[in-house]
């Protein structure tokens, strides 16, 4: 029988339906039976304690998972679309290849979390902790990621297209040739953050802190720079056509 959808706001802690995850631990097979046969019900899974559980496969969609514990949780390819995930706990999780387009991970821990090969396009990590997490080559095109933490991440290759990176802590990340064109990272922390190759056209750079950051080889076309610090930034063999550097702080001797 149908139920009513879970409030989804931050402000309603999420308690989890009993019955739901005991379907859940049957398994992928009567999982995906019991959606099948219940399609307009909405899996209430907010706090629950799921902790290295086996969830590779499973179809996850629109699932309230908020505030849910999911440390090491086995996620391979799981479908996770418009998933509720804020506040939840995935450190370290192996999320390689599954769908989170469109999820809601606000405030979610997924440091050292594994992304590989998934797709986050859409999705909503605003203050998310993302410190150390692995996400080469993901699809993050357009996702809020604003105010986010990914100290050291690894977003070699990432599609970051249209973003909102909005003082995002990037301290130290691996973005080479990453593609970040017409991303939003106003005010981010760049230091030392490895950019070579990078694709930023059109990006807007504006009081971002750029010090000790490496655009060697990088397209920086048509970029807003105003008030950016960039001391110390390494611009050799950058394309920077278009782009007014002086509006940027430190670039005099470039």
């Amino acid at each position: 029988m149908a139920t009513e959808p879970p409030d989804h706001s931050e402000d309603n802690a999420a308690i989890a339906n009993q019955e739901h995850i005991a379907v859940l631990e049957l398994g992928n097979g009567a999982w995906h039976k019991w959606r099948k046969d219940n399609p307009d019900l909405i899996p209430e899974l907010g706090g629950a304690e799921l902790d290295k559980m086996g969830l590779s496969g499973m179809d996850l969609h629109d699932a309230d998972l908020r505030g849910a514990s999911l440390k090491l949780a086995d996620l391979r390819k799981a479908n996770l679309r418009n998933a509720n995930l804020t506040g939840a706990d995935l450190r370290d999780a192996d999320v390689r290849g599954a769908d989170l387009t469109d999820a809601i991970l606000l405030k979610a821990d997924l440091r050292s979390t594994d992304f590989r090969k998934s797709v986050l396009e859409t999705a909503k990590l605003a203050e998310a902790n993302l410190d150390g997490a692995y996400l080469d080559e993901v699809d993050l095109s357009d996702a809020d990621l604003t105010r986010a933490r990914l100290v050291e991440a690894g977003l070699k290759g990432a599609d970051l297209c249209g973003a909102h990176l909005l003082k995002a802590n990037l301290h130290k990340a691996d973005l080479r040739k990453a593609t970040l064109r017409r991303a939003n990272l106003t005010g981010s922390d760049l230091r030392k953050a490895n950019l070579q190759g990078a694709d930023l056209r059109k990006v807007n750079l504006s009081g971002a802190n750029l010090s000790g950051a490496d655009l060697r080889k990088s397209r920086l076309t048509k970029a807003k720079l105003t008030k950016a610090d960039m001391h110390g930034t390494d611009l050799r063999k950058a394309n920077v056509r278009g782009t007014d550097l002086q509006a940027a702080k430190g670039t005099k001797k470039l």
